[in-house]
């Protein structure tokens, strides 16, 4: 896939979701995106290697609220 249609679908797909705290998610990860191409230098290559890991979990939609942390959180704790 070229990287207009790429654009293009990223667009649509951000168009049709209606959850708020996803959308938030969404902006604080691409601004973290875009601030991680200034913070590259000052990194090791674990943390950054962890970085590109997540940014790549979030591009194919694997992640969660933070309730649903907290929640997992919660049940891992009374185990």
């Amino acid at each position: 896939m070229d990287k207009e249609s790429l654009k293009r679908k990223l667009h649509e797909q951000i168009d049709a979701i209606d959850d708020e705290q996803a959308l938030q998610t969404l902006h604080e990860a691409a601004i973290d995106y875009s601030n991680s191409q200034n913070i590259e230098g000052e990194l090791n290559a674990e943390q950054l290697k962890r970085l590109q890991d997540s940014i790549e979990q979030l591009n194919k939609g694997k992640w969660k609220s933070n309730e649903e942390v907290v929640k997992l959180s919660r049940t891992w704790l009374q185990k």
